[in-house]
């Protein structure tokens, strides 16, 4: 399964001064005392009195609290609050506190004062996504590819590194997504932490969240289709091939022109066949069958997916499917003897020897020295009852099957007894461009190839035993000699 990611971006920003409210007529006092708390909190901790500040932070919250509590149109106090919940990391009350006051404000027409809570907010925002996006890079950097098996210590260690990064990235990611819910980049970079972890269905609910945020932002949408296409394709890895399927069928459904889903469709299909036994197999193989041809015809230049749909169809016992996804491979890739070789089974189970015999040879023109072509050319010539031509590849194929070549064929031809036929070939043919020893039922024969003429001899005892001849007229047709 191959894993495809989306980039991750930094946010521009930095913390804001602290902008202090002006003197506020009959405050409430927990408004008031609140808003001095997180004054002075933010004073220890530029003094570096860590636990003082923390001690404040905890007092601004409680007092804010109450604040909002008793007097809840107190804007500027609630955006304190907002302000002394991001200062503890408890983001989701800050981000409710923030918009509340920033709403509140703008309501109110106080501009300036909403504007100093949207800039304060921003800055904690910007801070997280950042810190986000840095423990992302460093997940990277200590172990780039999440998936790879750790074969070593080293690997283990570096890749605890980088899971701790990844959680932490996690952490900050979704603090900045509680700050500022309608945004939708901190969705998007964490999504990106989960297609990194492999955790395809959490990927694919940050990616959701970011587009109720923003319906129309592209990056998430392609974000979207490339979780839910690495989850559909783990499912299947994990041979839980009804699930993928059915998602597969619900990607389908929202991007019919999409070639991958179809070509993965076919796969879950094909791999859920292979599960079952005899007839049974068959509906499924013929689903694969056209999943692959619609994945080959909207793709058109990729000979392997019609290729594929052809190996399902013949499975399948659907023969004439098969033939038109044979030729359509072959239409794209001419010169491919694997093609050629399928082609001619399926031309052969139609009944249409003449034609399958022609492929055939074709195809050993390009790979002359591959057994199973031979093989399957004399199974062509039994079928169409023309023994001797079937006689001919079977010694072919024996030969290239049970021997090995001479180290010398030219002096191995040279040992002929004198006055043999074998000699006699030897003298009328020359030395032969390979020559294999072999054995068959206790007899040793002797195989002469002359790969370049597209003949054979083979001896026994320097006797001939038979001769092949894959070149002529009647091997190019299948027609009785």
């Amino acid at each position: 399964m191959n894993v495809r990611g989306i980039g991750v971006g930094l946010a521009l920003g930095s913390l804001v001064s602290l902008l202090l409210p002006g003197v506020a007529g009959a405050r409430n006092p927990h408004c008031a005392g609140g808003i001095q708390y997180v004054v002075g909190g933010l004073r220890d901790k530029g003094a570096g009195n860590t636990e003082d500040y923390l001690r404040q932070m905890q007092k601004a919250v409680q007092q804010l609290e109450d604040c909002a509590a008793q007097d809840s149109t107190d804007y500027e106090a609630l955006g304190y609050l907002g302000w002394a919940y991001a200062e503890i990391d408890s983001c989701g009350p800050a981000g409710r506190w923030f918009a509340k006051a920033i709403d509140g404000l703008n309501a109110r027409g106080d501009k300036k004062k909403a504007e100093i809570a949207a800039n304060n907010r921003d800055a904690y925002w910007v801070g997280k996504l950042n810190d986000g996006v840095s423990k992302i890079n460093s997940a990277q950097t200590a172990y780039p590819d999440f998936m790879k098996k750790v074969d070593n210590d080293a690997d283990k260690t570096l890749k605890a590194e980088a899971e701790k990064y990844y959680q932490q990235a996690i952490g900050s990611l979704t603090c900045a997504s509680q700050l500022r819910p309608g945004n939708p980049q901190a969705y998007r970079n964490l999504g990106s932490v989960y297609l990194h972890m492999i955790d395809f269905p959490k990927a694919e609910k940050a990616f959701r969240e970011g587009l109720k945020a923003a319906p129309d932002d592209s990056s998430l949408k392609a974000a979207l289709k490339i979780a839910r296409l690495n989850y559909a394709n783990e499912l299947s890895d994990e041979k839980r091939y009804d699930e993928a399927i059915a998602y597969f069928d619900d990607l389908i459904r929202g991007d019919p022109e999409n070639p991958d889903l179809h070509s993965s469709l076919g796969t879950s299909y094909l791999n859920r066949a292979q599960t079952l036994q005899g007839d049974a197999r068959k509906p499924d193989f013929k689903l694969a069958g056209a999943s692959y041809q619609k994945a080959g015809e909207q793709k058109k230049d990729d000979p392997d997916l019609f290729f594929n749909s052809a190996v399902a169809f013949q499975n399948a016992g659907d023969q004439a499917s098969a033939e038109a996804m044979w030729r359509a491979a072959l239409k794209l890739r001419p010169n491919d003897a694997e093609i050629m070789s399928g082609l001619a089974g399926t031309l052969a189970e139609l009944g249409k020897f003449p034609e399958a015999a022609s492929l055939l040879r074709s195809a050993i023109d390009i790979a002359p020295k591959d057994k199973k072509l031979h093989r399957q050319l004399g199974g062509v010539y039994t079928k169409s009852s023309n023994n001797p031509k079937a006689t001919e590849e079977l010694m072919i194929f024996l030969a290239l099957q049970n021997g090995q070549p001479a180290a010398n064929a030219a002096v191995a031809a040279k040992a002929a007894p004198a006055g043999s036929e074998a000699a006699k070939t030897l003298a009328s043919m020359g030395a032969p461009e390979e020559l294999y020893p072999w054995e068959a039922q206790g007899e040793k024969y002797e195989s002469w190839f002359y790969w370049s003429k597209k003949q054979a001899y083979h001896f026994k005892s320097g006797v001939l035993s038979a001769k092949s001849d894959w070149g002529g007229t009647s091997a190019a047709t299948g027609s009785k000699n």
